[in-house]
């Protein structure tokens, strides 16, 4: 059995690992020009890279 202290590491690390992922697609998305989905605490927003136009991604 794995005690508190080794799942909340392993937990962690999971989480970084993910942030991390995230960041370089969004990153490369951004650097082609497309846009992505973030959710907004209510609905998802489609996010251009310059902010020009941003809207709910499903309307």
């Amino acid at each position: 059995m794995t005690d508190k202290s080794e799942f909340k590491r392993k937990s962690e690390q999971a989480f970084a690992a993910l942030q991390g992922a995230v960041s370089d697609a969004i990153e490369r998305k951004r650097r082609l020009g497309q846009y992505w989905v973030v959710w907004d605490g209510e609905k998802p927003v489609e996010v251009y890279p310059e902010n020009a136009v941003d809207r709910p991604a499903a309307e």
